[in-house]
């Protein structure tokens, strides 16, 4: 399950008390206790405070006041030199940071991939499987990926280059050593053939929110698995398509698709 943060030293957050706080009945809350969601902590690198620049071609259109912001996996491991790293990913921080600035967003949440060392998902678990091959696990296709993202590395810090102090929440995923995480909302499938809610549906939910944003990295795989599961809690979702970076841009037109068919607005800012 995705795990609870140590707590940093930024102001204290709506996040802060849903360690303690007793779980709704929503199933969708059923983590909730278990820690899924978190303040800010030590891993984020702080910043000194800055003034941005409108990128070019990047401006906003009206945002729903009952609007959350969830920014996926944006971490050094997924940039150009990095461990699993996604075509052009550094391309979106300069994009993400001024977005960030503009305070649009009452509800920022952010991902962290947080794997622990010899996590399932990993090739080098599974000799003498390669990178990008799939095997089934639990009955579904896995894609064996390298090594990332590996807990208190440099390479799954909250990218620092990014001044996350308007984050409300953060949800680490990939925890469990024997699951896989992709989504925001919801594990992958384990071997009980279920994928356990993270909280994140039911805390957006208690703030009143109705559609969600989602950007990051990667567009194919955390960002699209999180739209999709967004959409199945019944929210509201915009893809925030020029914040995005896969994989590999081969599958762009297979994503874009299965956006179109879930009715996933997507939006290039």
């Amino acid at each position: 399950m995705p795990s609870m943060a140590p707590r940093c030293e930024l102001p204290a957050l709506a996040a802060a008390s849903l360690a303690t706080s007793p779980p709704a009945s929503d199933t969708e809350r059923e983590s909730v206790t278990r820690g899924a969601l978190a303040v800010p902590d030590t891993d984020i690198i702080d910043s000194p405070p800055r003034t941005e620049t409108q990128p070019a071609g990047l401006a906003l259109g009206g945002i729903n006041p009952h609007s959350a912001l969830i920014i996926v996996d944006v971490q050094p491991d997924f940039m150009p030199g990095g461990a699993l790293a996604c075509t052009g990913g550094d391309e979106i921080l300069l994009g993400l940071e001024w977005l960030l600035a503009q305070h649009a967003f009452d509800h920022v949440v952010a991902t962290q991939d947080w794997h622990p060392a010899g996590h399932v998902s990993f090739a080098s678990k599974h000799p003498p499987h390669q990178p990008f091959e799939a095997l089934e696990f639990y009955g579904h296709s896995q894609t064996l990926w390298p090594d990332h993202c590996i807990q208190r590395t440099e390479g799954a810090a909250l990218h620092p280059a990014i001044d996350w102090a308007s984050c409300n929440a953060i949800i680490r995923k990939g925890t469990d050593p024997g699951i896989d995480s992709y989504s925001a909302f919801r594990n992958n499938i384990g071997p009980d053939g279920h994928r356990p809610a993270t909280g994140l549906a039911g805390w957006l939910r208690d703030r009143r929110v109705t559609d969600v944003h989602v950007c990051g990295l990667a567009r194919d795989v955390c960002v699209l698995w999180t739209a999709e599961d967004a959409v199945a809690a019944g929210f509201k979702t915009h893809f925030l398509w020029s914040l995005t970076r896969p994989v590999t841009y081969e599958t762009d037109d297979d994503t874009r698709q299965r956006l179109s068919d879930l009715g996933i607005a997507i939006v290039d800012i």
